[in-house]
């Protein structure tokens, strides 16, 4: 007898059946029970697709019907103790065995998956013993979003209290997300918690790390002694990546390994094909894998296009197990009206680019009426006030409609998150793929203007990942019987949009190639420093560089090969700060040299237009043009030096963001008048070319209403700002290590300010205008021991809210205070 695979099933009149069902007709009785028979068949089979099929028949029958009794019987015996809990919770689903021994029998049976007043599924339970037994060896775990992995690092830190334990995060809010987990979680051995390397010294007692790539770099660089006893990879799927910052992940975590041979990594991914995909070169790792494989939620998947020359208007359905599509007899006029149509209660629209995203969520929002909410209106009180009343999302707010992406301020992106949760009259969330990395939002709806990430297709493991964002684990099983479990269809509308979804986008084609459950996913490596990664000629000088830079920041970690090593500081610090865009062991010499006889004509570097100057001479025009593209060539032009020197000047006066947002529009209005031209570079909010460039990176601004100005303003700032964070002030550091910047100086434009108490209280994490509100209106909340470290006093919120705050204010003091 052939084997059974979805392939056969295709052929047989199963199909039509199952088809029939999908599309919501009527079945007759013998029908049904014809169904049903063959799902229970599905489940007994071997295969983990057909089982899943079986599933997903027993579920979208019990929503439909809305009898439960199959679905309930499947549940217990596959380990989804979540599910039966809810039907059994609803006496409607169960009269009939309410009484009954095996009824209570079952009840008692499911408590035994209950922890702190949730039903765990059966895996998760297991991961978690999993994880608690194998605390001393390295692992990967596989597991789906909402399935704790957070909770698996809290329990961690908890269960081991004398252990050093570091947290790898890709992000800065998600190092913000990560660390008020912790600080919420009230454990009494956590003391505090490392964020930031200069918040580190040899002789302190700290414990707890969570840092990104880069500032973990620096940390061990700068102690040499420093390890780890556990080391946690958050969204480990990253190390598969090619780019730079993903090679500094894994040359951190070879490091990290090599400090300590005893170190055990965990590394925490939702997808990921082969787990021996993420071992590290030069990191001899013994990995053991745990891979969730339940299947709870059944996803369906829509596709509308309304694109010129594609516009039907047709709602269609494609099944991912039998590879076929459903006309639903649904048509709507435009993708807003679907949208307004389908939507729920929370709705999230993933769009590409942050421009298209703040311009869909406008149009959305003028097709909607005001709402009337008090949470709602405080935050954009709140954005009134710190940026402009003008401020777009304002106007998107009071619609019942946000959007996010990542040149949003992290904090005001983490505030409006909240608000975003809190709000039942916000009902659509317009995002990047910023919704990608930890952000966990209810969600009940997903519709996609856009199936790109950046410049490449979302893949399929990144749209699956997404997809897991819909209707999360404590969403769904907060609410009760059919209400929950109808969530577990989650719905996802693929929509073709113009101006905003490519012209030539074979959407059919790519839900085929994502979805189709008869496909397999490949990993793709791309990092030079994992082991599975192939080396050829295309990638064989990056991956000398990186071996001989790991071996320089880890002397005696690279076993197989002759290395050349830095023989300068400027060298050292160079390699320290993760800076790739030059050749530091032929140029160190010729580097060192050149800041030596700066700092003799110049001096020490006490001013903004002296630091570009020498940012420019001493490394810019050291760059290794092979090695790719760098943003910072820009500051080859004294144009643009002179406004990241400008820039830097506003920080030193202490100007608030709204006063940098009317400095910046009167930059562009200075710089029409004195170069006779509109055209203004504003990056990727452009919508005119200049000169040859095929890139829109310009804008004209005579065509701009002060509105329009003001937003893109707002967006300049955050970006700018992230360009010298992430990129200049690398080689600030470099300078600063061999005294070309004057102290005070470097002081005053990374912390704003000389004083060391407020340094101390921006490195434990508070914002600049947060450490001044507390120096100066809540100073006896704060004593100083006789160290030098700082504690607040967590009533320090309820004394912030007595006295009517802002409200953005006190939520950045919720992040990083356990409050009373």
């Amino acid at each position: 007898m052939k084997e059974l695979t979805l392939r056969r099933l295709s052929n047989t009149s199963f199909k039509e059946l199952y088809l029939k069902f999908l599309s919501g007709i009527d079945l007759s009785d013998s029908e049904i029970v014809r169904l049903l028979a063959i799902a229970v068949l599905f489940l007994n089979h071997s295969a983990a697709d057909i089982k899943r099929l079986g599933y997903r028949i027993v579920l979208f029958y019990g929503n439909r019907s809305g009898r439960y009794d199959a679905l309930y019987d499947v549940a217990i015996n596959s380990g989804l103790m979540p599910v039966s809990a809810v039907i059994n919770s609803d006496p409607e689903n169960d009269r009939r065995l309410s009484d009954s021994f095996l009824s209570n029998y079952v009840d008692s049976y499911i408590d035994t998956f209950r922890q702190n007043g949730l039903v765990m599924t059966e895996q998760q339970s297991l991961l978690q013993d999993f994880v608690h037994k194998e605390t001393d060896n390295s692992l990967v775990i596989v597991a789906p979003t909402s399935y704790g992995k957070s909770e698996l690092i809290i329990s961690t830190v908890r269960d081991n209290p004398h252990k050093k334990i570091c947290i790898l995060v890709p992000s800065k809010a998600l190092l913000a997300q990560t660390k008020k987990r912790l600080v919420d979680a009230d454990i009494d051995t956590v003391g505090r918690i490392v964020t930031h390397p200069e918040m580190y010294s040899d002789n302190k007692q700290c414990r707890i790390f969570v840092l990104t790539q880069e500032r973990l770099t620096r940390l061990l660089s700068e102690h040499s002694e420093l390890s780890f006893d556990i080391v946690f990879v958050d969204e480990a799927h990253n190390l598969l990546s090619g780019d730079r910052r993903n090679e500094l992940l894994a040359t951190s975590i070879c490091v990290a390994g090599a400090r300590n041979r005893s170190t055990s990594f965990k590394f925490l991914t939702p997808f990921i094909c082969d787990e021996l995909n993420l071992r590290v070169r030069y990191l001899k790792l013994g990995i053991k894998g745990f891979r969730i494989d339940e299947y709870v939620k059944s996803e369906r998947f829509h596709l509308c296009d309304f694109r010129e020359g594609h516009e039907t208007g047709e709602l269609q359905l494609y099944d991912h197990f039998v590879n076929s599509w459903i006309s639903l007899e649904t048509r709507y006029n435009n993708c807003y009206d679907l949208i307004l149509g389908e939507a729920l209660s929370k709705n999230i629209i993933y769009g590409n680019k942050p421009k298209n995203i703040e311009s869909f969520a406008w149009s959305l929002a003028q097709r909607l009426p005001k709402v009337q909410c008090p949470i709602i209106d405080r935050a954009c009180d709140e954005l009134s006030d710190n940026f402009d009343s003008q401020y777009l999302i304002i106007d998107c707010l009071r619609r019942g409609v946000m959007y996010h992406h990542g040149s949003i301020a992290d904090t005001v992106r983490l505030y409006l998150e909240d608000t975003f949760s809190k709000s039942k009259k916000l009902k659509y969330l317009v995002c990047s793929a910023t919704l990608l990395e930890g952000v966990n939002l209810p969600i009940e709806k997903l519709f996609l203007i856009d199936h790109r990430k950046g410049a490449n297709l979302l893949s399929p493991s990144q749209f699956k990942n997404l997809v897991g964002r819909v209707n999360r684990f404590s969403e769904v099983f907060s609410a009760k019987g059919s209400t929950a479990l109808k969530r577990l269809e989650s719905s996802i509308y693929l929509l073709g949009v113009d101006g905003y979804t490519r012209k030539g986008s074979d959407l059919e084609g790519y839900y085929q190639k994502t979805v189709n459950v008869s496909k397999e996913d490949q990993d793709s490596l791309k990092n030079v420093l994992l082991e599975g990664t192939d080396i050829d000629d295309s990638n064989s000088k990056k991956f000398e560089d990186a071996v001989e830079r790991l071996e320089n920041l880890q002397p005696g970690i690279v076993d197989d090969r002759e290395c050349k090593y830095v023989t300068t500081e400027v060298g050292r610090l160079l390699l320290a700060n993760g800076i790739g865009e030059i050749d530091v062991f032929d140029a160190e010499e010729e580097i060192e040299n050149e800041l030596s006889l700066f700092i003799k004509t110049h001096g020490q570097i006490q001013d903004s237009t002296t630091l570009m100057l020498a940012l420019k001479q001493c490394f810019i025009d050291y760059f290794d043009e092979s090695r790719g593209y760098s943003e910072l060539s820009r500051l080859e032009e004294e144009s643009a030096r002179k406004f990241y020197a400008m820039m830097l000047d506003w920080q030193i006066k202490k100007y608030s963001v709204k006063q940098i947002i009317y400095q910046y529009i009167k930059h562009w209005d200075e710089l029409s008048q004195n170069q006779r031209s509109t055209l203004v570079y504003v990056g990727k909010w452009g919508d005119t070319s200049y000169n040859e460039s095929f890139n829109e990176h310009w804008v004209d601004m005579s065509t701009k209403s002060k509105k329009e100005k003001i937003n893109l303003a707002i967006v300049r700032i955050k970006e700018e700002e992230d360009f010298f964070d992430y990129h200049i002030f690398r080689f600030v550091e470099v300078m600063n290590g061999v005294e070309a910047v004057d102290p005070d100086f470097y002081k005053t434009i990374k912390y704003g300010t000389t004083n060391d108490t407020k340094i101390k209280m921006i490195k434990d994490g508070f914002s600049r205008g947060l450490s001044d509100l507390i120096l100066s209106k809540y100073p006896d909340r704060i004593r100083v021991d006789q160290d030098g470290e700082i504690t607040i006093d967590p009533k320090l919120v309820a004394a912030m809210r007595s006295n009517e705050e802002s409200d953005l204010i006190i939520f950045e003091a919720q992040m990083n205070l356990k409050f009373t």
